[in-house]
């Protein structure tokens, strides 16, 4: 919580915030676990201190058909320069849609055999471990070619997009370019601002390998994803619970290996009419509609707060919210 914990400086101010914290009106904190440890390490009152989650902007929204369509007509020559194997041969198809033509009509629609998309969105340094996400992938892709070739089954390919920049990008990427999978593709991306909500919302999962480094506050990567309506799978930690609820909104691992089985069972499902992944991820889907966004989320949990503590003191605010 203080960087340099050693540091004069940071023994100073966190001495300073210990001496004043407990006199402030009201406090704002992003998690339940983080008003805990202000109650605990600073002496105040759980009664002053507000929980403000995080909450997606509106502009992270479900991506329609044809919004996923232009993205990933722009996105066409830099996909098959990276994986050749993905190249759609027509020029009126991408490889999640396509354009049926009807006498003097067109119409744009998903396509039947579209990859499952699975995105991640990583800064590549050693506190997001993506070995773990890469060797899940390595294992979800000899479990799908296996049962290919011993049950006559045929599996839907994979397309896992990873976003972002940083210092291991480049040391994975020729990792990833060694690896011989078969059911499995891997595509590094560095998107437009306004092109990564879209994409968010092409994906049928979304897998999150944050770690905070506190344990106190929540990725919002997550809940970006939430905002497009995209379940995820989230490597575990402190207060994780407070926003990914395994088995309701998304699944949660610690290890590879928990990853992979939870790849499998979540990617086998069925496909509905608008070809997203039906059984659990439809589950999840729902419990996640209709989540409180940012600008209301603030007017319910700090608008009042700093009013009535601004306007009428700490004993009024306090009285608020025992009511």
């Amino acid at each position: 919580m203080f960087g340099r914990p050693n540091s004069v400086i940071t023994k100073v101010a966190k001495h300073i915030e210990k001496i004043l914290a407990p006199l402030a009106d009201g406090h704002l904190c992003v998690s339940k676990g983080m008003a805990q440890w202000l109650v605990e390490n600073f002496s105040v009152q759980r009664d002053a201190i507000n929980v403000l989650y995080d909450r997606p902007p509106d502009f992270f929204q479900p991506t329609n058909v044809e919004a996923m369509h232009y993205l990933m007509s722009k996105l066409q020559r830099e996909i098959v320069d990276k994986c050749p194997n993905l190249e759609t041969q027509l020029p009126d198809k991408t490889i999640l849609t396509e354009v049926i033509h009807c006498n003097d009509t067109s119409e744009i629609v998903p396509r039947n055999d579209r990859p499952i998309v699975l995105v991640s969105s990583t800064s590549w340094t050693p506190d997001e471990d993506f070995s773990i996400l890469l060797n899940a992938l390595v294992t979800l892709d000899k479990a799908f070619t296996t049962e290919d070739s011993d049950h006559g089954k045929t599996f839907p390919h994979v397309l896992m997009i990873v976003t972002g920049k940083g210092p291991e990008k480049e040391m994975y990427e020729k990792i990833i370019a060694q690896l011989q999978l078969k059911k499995v593709t891997i595509l590094t991306m560095w998107l437009d601002t306004c092109d990564y909500p879209t994409l968010l919302g092409c994906a049928d999962l979304g897998i999150s390998l944050h770690v905070s480094t506190s344990g106190l506050d929540l990725p919002m990567k997550v809940l970006d994803m939430f905002g497009c309506e995209v379940p995820v799978c989230a490597f575990d930690f402190g207060c994780l619970g407070e926003l990914v609820k395994d088995g309701e909104n998304g699944k949660v691992f610690s290890s590879e290996v928990e990853l992979a089985q939870q790849l499998r069972y979540l990617l086998v499902g069925k496909r509905g009419k608008d070809n997203k992944i039906l059984g659990d991820l439809e589950k999840f889907r729902r419990n996640i509609r209709g989540m409180t966004r940012w600008r209301e989320n603030w007017i319910e949990h700090a608008h009042d707060m700093i009013l009535g503590t601004n306007a009428l003191g700490h004993d009024t605010f306090v009285q608020k919210k025992i009511q």
